[in-house]
């Protein structure tokens, strides 16, 4: 039976009056998702995120509709997916994290530290990501305590997992912010030896490599890591390279760290304003910064790449973390439950800190203090829910589950029929370049 499509008001400013924005991420997925899902079979959790982005903030999930009592115009809000990877929503959530992240830091200098995994080790994290992650958040913290318990002090430590580049490329690394010194046995707070640093720039690197390098080990040992080439020789060459911890000078003012690392705590890879879907020349340009081009003590000059549209889908959801895995852990005492922090001086903690509300949240994002009507300025409104549209779940989607994960490659012989990118036809070469 033929099914017209509903043509609704949109929530996105930019273009009140279509379905959503032709250059959106979401528009993306939906017109390229089911496509991706037939060619490639990837894993349930992966379908379920390519689902929950296409339907965001659009009329499938309903929402809320704003009439003006004074002119009658009429604003539409739709609902979001809530999904903890996608790209379109969850502002409040970022915004919340980092009130609660103020409440845990305290009135000391704080580092800003990357934790860098060397390339040769992507295969590896890539078969065993779930314990690999967890190993390299501990092997970052192990690093911090290892040097600072010799100068009889435990720091703080918050740190964020990252494992993609601007560019959206598979890149390891945590970033963390951790304090210019500790708290010692008396509760005193104590300062590194070393002027603005907790340790060498050498002595940081030598110890992350060798406390990556047990934890990889134990790892081993107990046959909780796959890999399709001798672990042993690969270790033996990652130990010839020089591993990278950058650190910069301690401050006072975390703040730009904080929204740095708020950016990405609930979403993965890329943020909507970096991405730009052209559907009639079927090709998706990604804005990223050119740290290879940048010049010393000057910001990394803005580049752009090109990539097909089922390719940029990939390397977005490559960066999909396992099921409950905590990206952001407190370590030492920006955690709780540790005892030294109950002995840490009033005077360092932030008192202060709040939790703002939903609305005040909002207002910040919309740059607004209260929700005025664009056409008259009146701020008297009539609330309406709108109900969800099938019919516009039925216009992009097959509107069923997610196939059983068991189930999912089941009858797909050993010699799958390989498609080309530009056509979902057999072809004799291979798949499309996804690195």
């Amino acid at each position: 039976m033929c099914r017209t499509q509903t043509v609704h008001p949109t929530s996105d400013t930019d273009n009140a009056y279509g379905i959503a924005s032709s250059t959106s991420i979401g528009e993306l997925f939906r017109q390229w998702g089911q496509r991706y899902i037939s060619i490639y079979k990837p894993c349930k959790q992966h379908i379920k995120l390519i689902n929950a982005i296409r339907v965001c903030r659009t009329p499938a999930l309903g929402g809320i509709v704003y009439t003006c009592s004074g002119c009658g115009a009429q604003h539409f809000v739709y609902k979001s997916c809530g999904h903890s990877h996608c790209m379109l929503c969850q502002s409040i959530k970022r915004e919340q994290w980092m009130d609660k992240l103020n409440q845990r830091l305290l009135k000391v200098p704080y580092i800003h530290t990357t934790f860098t995994i060397p390339h040769h080790l992507n295969g590896l994290f890539r078969m065993n990501q779930k314990v690999l992650y967890g190993a390299l958040m501990k092997a970052c913290w192990q690093t911090i305590k290892a040097l600072s318990t010799p100068q009889d002090f435990l720091p703080g430590m918050t740190c964020v997992l990252h494992t993609f580049g601007s560019d959206m490329k598979y890149h390891i690394h945590v970033h963390a912010l951790i304090t210019l010194g500790g708290v010692n046995h008396t509760g005193q707070w104590e300062y590194p030896h070393k002027k603005n640093k907790i340790a060498s720039y050498r002595s940081l690197c030598a110890t992350f490599k060798n406390q990556m390098l047990t934890q990889i080990r134990k790892l081993k040992q107990s046959d909780q890591l796959s890999y399709h080439r001798p672990l042993d020789e690969l270790l033996r060459e990652v130990e010839k390279v020089r591993w990278v911890v950058h650190s910069t000078r301690p401050t006072m003012d975390t703040k730009v760290i904080q929204t740095y690392l708020a950016r990405y705590i609930n979403r993965t890879a890329i943020s909507p304003s970096r991405l730009h879907y052209l559907h009639e020349q079927h090709e998706v340009h990604l804005i990223y910064n050119d740290y290879k081009n940048q010049q010393s003590g000057s910001p990394a000059p803005k580049a752009s790449k090109t990539m097909h549209p089922l390719v940029a889908i990939q390397q977005i959801l490559q960066h999909t973390l396992p099921l409950y895995f905590n990206k952001c852990r407190h370590y030492g005492i920006h955690q709780y439950t540790t005892k030294q922090r109950k002995n840490i001086s009033s005077q360092l903690i932030n008192h202060g800190a709040i939790i703002r509300t939903v609305f005040e949240i909002l207002r910040q994002l919309l740059k607004l203090d209260v929700f005025v009507c664009h056409h008259c300025g009146s701020i008297d409104f009539d609330k309406e829910a709108i109900p969800e549209d099938p019919d516009y779940l039925y216009t992009y989607l097959q509107n069923k589950a997610p196939p059983n994960i068991n189930t999912l490659h089941t009858g797909r012989s050993s010699n799958t029929t390989l498609y080309s990118i530009a056509q979902n036809t057999p072809t004799s070469s291979i798949n499309p370049t996804i690195k």
